[in-house]
C-alpha cells in the first residue's frame, strides 16, 4: 500500500511538472510582456504546490517538483540560447531566465507562508525541505556570482565603468559619481544609476541572509568577519584576475547588501515567531516514510 502511495505521488509530481512547463512556455510564447508571464506562471505554480501538499502531506514533494521544473526550464533556456543563429521555435530572451527564477521563488514563498500560518498541520518536513531547497539555491547563486564577477563580458550593463578605466579604483563613490554625472549630461537614463546600485547591493543579500542563520548563536566578531569575507574576497580576486573590475565601491555596496540580508533574516524570524508562536526552522520530531523518497 505504501509503495502504491509513492507511485501515486511520484506520478503526480511528474504530471504537474510537465503541465507547469507547458503553461509557462506557452505564456512566454504568446505574451511579449513580462507581467502576464509572471502572473500566469505564478498562479499555476501556486495551484500545483497546493495540490501536491494536500496529496503528499510533505514539503519534500515540493522540493522534487521545484527541482524538476528548474532542470527542465534551464535545459530549454540553454538549448534555446545555443541554437543555430539563435533561431528556434522559442526565441531566446532574458524572460527565460525569469521563468527559472520564479520556478524556485514562488514555491519557496508559498511553502514559507503555509508553514508560518500553520495551514494544514499534518504537512511535515518543512525543515528538511528548506535545507534541500536552499542547497539548490546556493549552487545556482555561487555559479552566478562566479560568472558575474570573473567572466569577461558578463553583464556589460552593470560594468560600464570597466570601459572607462583599466586600473583599480580606490576612491570611494567615484564610480557612482561618474554614473550620476553621465545622467546629468543626458548620456544615460536614470535607470542605469539604479541598476548600478541595485546590482551591487542585491547580489549579496542572500549571502548576508545565510550568514545570519549560521552565526545566530555565534559571537558578533565572527559574524562581522564573515560579513566582510565574501565582498572583500571578491575584490581581492578581481584585483589579481580582472583589475578593471576591482572597485572600492563594490566592497562598500556589497557590505550594505550583506547587512540588508542579515536584517531580512531577523525580520522574517520575528514575523514568523509572532504569527506562528514558534521559532523559525526549529527541528521537527515527526517522521514520514515519504522522506525516504529521493529522485
Amino acid at each position: 500500500m505504501r509503495r502504491r502511495s509513492f507511485i501515486h505521488i511520484s506520478s503526480l509530481i511528474v504530471m504537474l511538472s510537465m503541465l507547469t512547463i507547458i503553461v509557462e512556455f506557452a505564456a512566454y510564447y504568446f505574451f511579449s510582456s513580462i507581467y502576464p508571464l509572471l502572473g500566469v506562471s505564478s498562479v499555476f505554480l501556486i495551484i500545483c504546490c497546493h495540490i501536491l501538499l494536500q496529496q503528499s502531506a510533505t514539503y519534500e514533494a515540493i522540493f522534487i517538483y521545484t527541482l524538476s521544473n528548474i532542470f527542465i526550464s534551464c535545459l530549454i533556456t540553454i538549448l534555446t540560447y545555443y541554437s543555430a543563429d539563435h533561431t528556434s521555435f522559442i526565441s531566446y530572451s532574458t524572460r527565460l531566465q525569469i521563468i527559472i527564477c520564479i520556478n524556485w521563488l514562488v514555491p519557496t514563498i508559498h511553502c514559507f507562508i503555509r508553514y508560518m500560518l500553520g495551514y494544514s498541520l499534518r504537512i511535515t518536513h518543512y525543515t528538511s525541505y528548506h535545507l534541500k531547497n536552499n542547497i539548490m539555491f546556493i549552487l545556482f547563486y555561487s555559479g552566478i556570482l562566479i560568472y558575474a564577477n570573473f567572466a569577461e563580458g558578463a553583464f556589460p550593463g552593470i560594468y560600464r565603468a570597466v570601459l572607462w578605466s583599466d586600473s583599480v579604483n580606490f576612491t570611494p563613490f567615484l564610480t557612482l559619481s561618474m554614473e550620476i554625472e553621465d545622467y546629468l549630461y543626458g548620456i544615460i537614463p536614470l535607470s542605469y544609476v539604479f541598476i548600478y546600485l541595485a546590482s551591487r547591493i542585491l547580489v549579496l543579500i542572500p549571502y548576508g541572509y545565510y550568514i545570519a542563520i549560521i552565526t545566530k548563536k555565534r559571537s558578533k566578531v565572527l559574524r562581522f568577519f564573515l560579513f566582510l569575507l565574501l565582498p572583500a574576497g571578491i575584490e581581492v580576486l578581481q584585483f589579481f584576475l580582472y583589475p578593471s573590475r576591482s572597485d572600492i565601491d563594490d566592497l562598500i555596496y556589497g557590505f550594505i547588501g550583506v547587512i540588508v540580508g542579515s536584517l531580512l533574516y531577523y525580520l522574517l524570524s520575528k514575523v514568523f515567531r509572532s504569527i506562528s508562536g514558534k521559532e523559525y526552522l526549529e527541528k521537527e520530531n515527526i517522521y514520514s516514510s515519504f522522506s525516504s523518497l529521493h529522485f
